[in-house]
């Protein structure tokens, strides 16, 4: 027999079996991923010496340009699953600045003809391609997600996994043959998946709510801020569309099927993923999944300390865009694996300040900002902190808890700290944009912000659809429509995107359109009462009382606020119904004595009522406090009939407008 070239490697009690892509501990199979695994190859046929960082990207990624940090996590990954150590390493040294070195004494192991000839024909009869090229290995993948589920219940670290599986006896030798057969069939798919990736480039995807491995174990806020931290990340870059937390956030049911999800939101992949917290130590599981025909491209499982939460983020967002093979800016790169903080207890307390504000209710947006100022208490420089802070506030204003000029003004302190500590925060510019634009009437300085938060995020629905809205206060209707698309393309089933097209179409006095888009709405939320709103106000300009009559005060059904309760006292007064608008007046003012009520509603029913002298009384007081409304004197159809008079146009020209 001839004998071929080095075929395996052997130190200690490892041997790493280069063609059959195979790392074992004795009898054992050592999970490995692909790229983790070229990166051990590498090193170990240079071992004693220096091997710097370009040289292993170069040689390992030979086909992308990935960072520094995908090297620093490939090297992480084969320290675990030979129970190396960084600080005492008896493997894989790190030769800080320069590269690493492989340090172990090593034994070549060569082989002969015949023996490659057999494993030439295991692996063509284990791993059939399919017509048009791709592996066929639907029978493997069953396996392989099989034992995944098996192995969810355990949490130990890989290394620890890799020994309880690997307990063999002679009554057991045909499963473990078996075993390894199927072993070297994943091995060989997922080797060959990094380096060629979907036959069709992914332009968009949804990033699922994740979900508790052991059902028993929710942790909402933890699941969803592992979401939102993702779709934030991937935000960041152009070439792929990522639906927005508020499109997919109702997807949480332990048997959630991901394909079908896919298709709800028309996304040509979808992210699909686990997690679980004990005590300090988090495992997630993920899947890339192509909703076409359901096809699995890429899967991983991390066991981490939570404090290194910020390195699964960026594993995870490497290897989808390897994955997803996109072709990065330098910029892009940078901003994909830009952390907002690197406190662990900081990042935990914000998960918690996003999932209260996301409650939108008084109670919740309190709560909010105790996390956030718990985050902030632990990290002062979080920016995103501060961010959520200025949301926080500006609902509060919007809701009517507390006087805007109280809110807004907090809101506006901690946009601004946001944008200090971080200029390049699109979501603190989409802050400061609607702040200055809801408030302040800063008009040109808060479409500086908008544009800034778009050219920063640019598939970021919220910065188009509070563009938009500021385009349709402005008159500007034909631009805010435009933007309104930009934003449904980006989230055609969210309710936020297709009630921002609503808005503008009424504002734009397209009022059948308005009432079109917002039956759209309704679809996705039969119970979002601001677009209950819009379809009233649209309904009573064209004339249809009763319908709008009974949209308004379905939203305020929804919503008990002064201002739907302002609004539904105009539409009563508009109809001719006099005394039911009175009634409504006079409900304000007993609500004014015991909390705060703006004084917009109240003008809203004197100008229905025709009372020109009062409303202007109160559109003054209005304007004193900088209500929302005030912003929108120039094309606001409830204004129509004050339009001629002199205190309006002073009105107007005191907003800006």
């Amino acid at each position: 027999m001839k004998l071929r070239g080095t075929r395996a490697y052997r130190f200690d009690r490892y041997t790493l079996e280069v063609d059959e892509h195979r790392l074992k501990r004795g009898d054992i199979e050592i999970s490995l991923p692909p790229k983790a695994f070229e990166t051990l190859v590498y090193l170990v046929k240079r071992h004693g010496h220096l091997v710097k960082k370009n040289e292993l990207l170069d040689a390992v990624w030979a086909d992308v340009t990935v960072t520094e940090g995908a090297l620093t996590l490939r090297i992480k990954e084969a320290r675990q699953a030979l129970d190396d150590d960084a600080q005492r390493p008896r493997y894989i040294k790190t030769i800080p600045t320069l590269g690493y070195k492989f340090i172990a004494d090593v034994e070549e192991i060569q082989e002969t003809d015949e023996t490659e000839q057999d494993q030439v024909e295991l692996t063509a009869a284990t791993v059939p391609a399919s017509e048009d090229g791709e592996l066929e290995l639907s029978g493997v993948e069953n396996i392989r997600q099989k034992t995944s589920i098996q192995n969810e219940v355990a949490f130990e670290p890989r290394s620890k996994r890799g020994i309880s599986q690997g307990s063999t006896g002679i009554a057991f030798f045909a499963l473990a043959s078996v075993a390894a057969l199927l072993g070297l069939a994943f091995a060989t798919y997922s080797f060959l998946f990094e380096r060629v990736a979907s036959p069709i480039p992914i332009k968009s995807i949804a990033v699922l709510p994740f979900r508790p491995v052991v059902a028993r174990d929710t942790d909402e806020a933890l699941e969803m801020g592992m979401a939102e931290s993702l779709i934030t990340r991937l935000n960041k870059i152009r070439q792929v569309i990522v639906r927005p937390l508020s499109a997919v956030r109702n997807y949480t049911i332990l048997e959630q099927d991901a394909v079908a999800a896919g298709r709800d939101q028309h996304v040509e992949a979808v992210l699909d993923g686990s997690i679980q917290r004990s005590g300090e130590r988090i495992r997630v599981i993920v899947r890339l999944i192509r909703v076409q025909d359901g096809r699995q491209l890429w899967t991983s499982q991390f066991d981490e300390k939570f404090t290194n939460v910020f390195s699964v983020q960026d594993l995870i967002s490497e290897r989808l865009v390897e994955a997803l093979a996109l072709n990065l800016t330098g910029e892009e790169r940078a901003l994909l694996k830009k952390h907002s903080t690197e406190n662990s207890e900081a990042y935990q307390a914000y998960l918690w300040g996003r999932f209260f504000w996301d409650q939108k209710t008084e109670e919740g947006l309190t709560k909010g900002i105790a996390y956030f100022q718990q985050a902030l208490d632990k990290d002062p420089n979080y920016a995103l902190a501060y961010t959520g802070l200025a949301d926080s506030y500006i609902l509060l204003g919007s809701l009517g808890a507390i006087a805007m000029t109280d809110s807004y003004q907090k809101a506006r302190a901690a946009a601004e700290r946001a944008l200090t500590i971080d200029e390049r925060l699109g979501e603190a510019h989409v802050s400061m944009g609607s702040i200055l634009a809801d408030h302040y009437w800063e008009w040109a300085q808060a479409e500086r912000h908008f544009k800034r938060a778009i050219e920063l995020i640019p598939n970021d629905q919220a910065a188009h659809n509070w563009y938009s809205e500021y385009l349709a206060r402005a008159g500007q209707f034909e631009e805010a429509i435009r933007e309104a698309k930009v934003a449904l393309e980006i989230a055609p089933v969210s309710r936020q995107s297709n009630h921002a097209m609503a808005f503008a179409f009424y504002f734009a006095r397209r009022y059948e359109e308005a009432i079109e888009q917002s039956e759209k709405t309704f679809q996705l939320d039969p119970n979002f009462p601001i677009a209950h709103g819009i379809s009233g106000l649209a309904y009573l300009q064209l004339g249809l009382h009763e319908k709008a009559i009974f949209a308004l005060q379905k939203a305020r059904q929804l919503f008990d606020s002064p201002a739907f309760l302002g609004l539904l006292g105009y539409a009563h007064a508009m109809a001719g119904n006099k005394t039911e608008a009175r009634s409504l007046l006079e409900e304000l003012q007993e609500l004014s004595k015991k909390r705060y009520v703006e004084s917009f509603p109240v003008a809203a029913i004197y100008i229905g009522l025709g009372e020109k002298k009062l409303a202007f009384e109160w559109l003054e007081r209005a304007l004193n406090e900088r209500a929302w409304a005030m912003g929108a004197l120039k094309v606001d159809p409830i204004f129509d009939s004050l339009q001629s008079d002199a205190q309006f146009i002073n009105l107007l020209r005191r907003v800006g407008r």
